[in-house]
């Protein structure tokens, strides 16, 4: 075989694995970082803040994980004290998503599950720890639950600020049997109207921005263009 037609087949294979590598099933998932901020009037100069990243297929939100802090404290991730300073809250289960219309809703948990309040859920509003001993008919187990939501509109992968919500029932977001929240105006499961978070805390800012192809992507790219134009040449110096 010549070297003439190793390079040719050597030429197909790569673009077989670029056109692979286009198709529709590949190319149509975009993963994105999310990175959202509410404000805690109590607790500045520290705010509540959760950074991640998810992916998105045009119509199903996929692989929502990211960390968030406990305001109240100092983040420690690497030698936390648990009285001045706690590690960062990672939140790997995304447990909830909906779509109304064009705004599509996701929300992720630290635990497995999606209890984080007393009677189970994760109501906006609520603040009350699933397990809390205050209730003494509660057979709820505490569980130490936090959790991050969030939507944004499936046209422009804009953000909704206002969609932002979050609970902290861990050690660090605990003031007695209260969790820390904080949202916009909500109706808690009791049907009372709630201006914001157990602190005050409300919706800042959240930025969603695509995350750029791997750049050995384009350099994958560029090596298959590179290695159509120099076989172009030999066939022309050939000739």
């Amino acid at each position: 075989m010549n070297e003439n037609k190793i390079l040719s087949m050597v030429i197909k294979v790569l673009l077989l694995m670029v056109a692979i590598m286009g198709s529709s099933s590949f190319a149509s998932v975009v993963t994105y970082k999310v990175t959202g901020v509410l404000y805690e009037p109590a607790t500045q100069p520290n705010n509540t803040n959760f950074v991640g990243s998810f992916d998105w297929d045009g119509s199903v939100v996929s692989n929502l994980h990211g960390a968030m802090n406990s305001s109240m404290y100092e983040v420690d991730d690497v030698n936390p004290d648990f009285k001045k300073s706690f590690p960062l809250l990672h939140l790997n289960y995304q447990l909830a998503q909906s779509t109304e219309g064009d705004i599509v809703t996701a929300s992720v948990f630290l635990k497995n599950s999606t209890d984080v309040f007393y009677g189970g859920g994760y109501q906006s509003g609520d603040v009350f720890r699933y397990g809390t001993p205050f209730f003494e008919s509660n057979t709820e187990v505490i569980n130490s639950n936090a959790y991050f939501t969030f939507s944004f509109d499936k046209t422009t992968m804009a953000g909704i600020v206002q969609s932002m919500v979050y609970g902290d029932c861990t050690a660090g977001g605990m003031m007695g049997e209260f969790c820390m929240t904080g949202h916009s105006p909500a109706t808690n499961s009791l049907g009372q109207n709630i201006p914001f978070g157990s602190m005050g805390a409300y919706p800042l800012s959240l930025e969603i921005t695509a995350v750029p192809l791997p750049s050995a992507v384009w350099l994958f790219g560029s090596a298959v263009m590179g290695l159509m134009r120099f076989n172009r040449k030999r066939e022309l110096f050939a000739a």
